[in-house]
């Protein structure tokens, strides 16, 4: 079976999952668990565009869990069909940012693609966040100013409790010389944050508002 799980496809099964085992563990009606289970998988499969049948038989395997060692097995199954990121090399990505003379390059070798629904890294040094992912469209790269908060704060791509800064987007032209910034409040920690991502849908409308005329 080829792989079929996205990242954020993969935290929004394990969310679902620890929320039936919480949710089991205090219910006794056997109906009412019965019930927990098929929203769980309708949950799980709706975040997928189509399924083949062994990918849905897959997924349908929430319907056994019932307590965190039913939970590990069962994401334990499911990671060697995670997808990863497509790896990309340093010449790429210097051609997402060709207006960045100096570019500071993460480093790559150290990646988790696996565990990767978008790029992103800070250039403390430039006070610069950049942030990179696959589209169906073709890759999407965003640049902007990055300003730690020193107060943590819900971010704008994971929608999760963290430490955050504000990414203002280098600013694109209007006409007659006018410019605009836009931005919002995410991950200082952009591995973290892809540990949170959920739906990677907050993140391509996070990248659309940036670009918005």
């Amino acid at each position: 079976m080829q792989a079929f799980i996205r990242n954020d496809q993969y935290n929004n099964i394990k969310e679902q999952v620890q929320q039936l085992v919480n949710s089991s563990a205090s219910v006794k009606d056997i109906d009412v668990i019965y019930g927990l289970r098929s929203l769980a998988e309708e949950k799980i499969k709706n975040r997928f565009e189509e399924l083949t049948e062994e990918e849905a038989e897959m997924l349908g395997r929430i319907r056994d869990v019932q307590d965190e060692i039913d939970a590990e097995l069962f994401l334990a199954q499911l990671r060697p069909s995670i997808k990863a990121f497509p790896v990309l090399n340093e010449e790429q990505l210097r051609k997402l940012f060709p207006k960045v003379k100096h570019l500071h390059l993460p480093k790559l070798h150290d990646m988790d693609w696996e565990k990767t629904s978008y790029l992103g890294w800070n250039d403390n040094g430039q006070q610069a966040k950049y942030m990179v992912a696959p589209h169906p469209e073709g890759m999407i790269a965003a640049r902007g100013t990055f300003t730690p908060s020193s107060q943590p704060g819900i971010c704008a791509i994971c929608n999760k409790l963290e430490s955050v800064g504000l990414f203002m987007a280098d600013p694109i032209g209007r006409g007659q010389g006018t410019y605009v910034k836009r931005g919002n409040y995410v991950c200082r920690d952009s591995a973290k944050c892809n540990r949170n991502l959920t739906d990677i849908n907050r993140f391509y409308r996070f990248i659309s508002h940036l670009h918005a005329s």
